[in-house]
């Protein structure tokens, strides 16, 4: 059992106000482990508030298009030469500036955004090298990795929905 503790003070004006700070409180003691309670405090409050912000500036991001794949390139050792890249997700936040991948995935996976955030960065990561090996006749073997979520596998049409972007993709270079 998890238990959430509020202590009653002039600052609660609403009966709904107590329970919520204890709900968050409950949450809390989830969080950490089974058989455990937790008392409210102002930094869960301030924590769950920027948890909040956080998520509704990721839905906009979404819809501003404000991130970007960053490539850092696979180097053969043998021969020095770049087989490939690797696409890394960052969020070019208005605000915060460039936001690594550990600041916002665990919110895109609680949230479901997750899959249109995956897609994104699967589309584009495509999209490149697509570019990269049209323009370059030398380096059409170039290869591009990308990393999706334990939860992107969970769509059922995965591998169909990524077999269509590869033949998109495949078209739009076509004469």
């Amino acid at each position: 059992m998890s238990i959430g503790i509020a202590l009653s003070n002039s600052a609660y004006e609403q009966p709904e106000d107590i329970l919520r700070d204890a709900d968050t409180a409950m949450y809390r003691a989830k969080s950490l482990g089974k058989a455990r309670y937790e008392v409210f405090d102002a930094d869960m409050r301030a924590s769950v508030m920027a948890r909040l912000q956080l998520e509704t500036d990721l839905r906009h991001a979404l819809e501003r298009e404000e991130f970007r794949n960053f490539y850092q390139p696979i180097v053969d050792l043998g021969s020095g030469d770049i087989v490939g890249f690797e696409a890394l997700l960052r969020w070019q936040h208005p605000k915060r500036g460039l936001l690594g991948p550990e600041e916002f995935i665990p919110v895109a996976e609680e949230t479901g955004l997750i899959r249109e955030l995956g897609w994104w960065n699967l589309r584009e990561a495509c999209r490149q090298i697509s570019v990269w090996r049209a323009g370059l006749a030398t380096h059409r073997e170039l290869t591009i990795s990308v990393n999706l979520s334990a939860k992107q596998f969970l769509q059922p049409n995965l591998v169909e929905d990524i077999r269509k972007l590869v033949l998109e993709l495949a078209s739009l270079r076509k004469p």
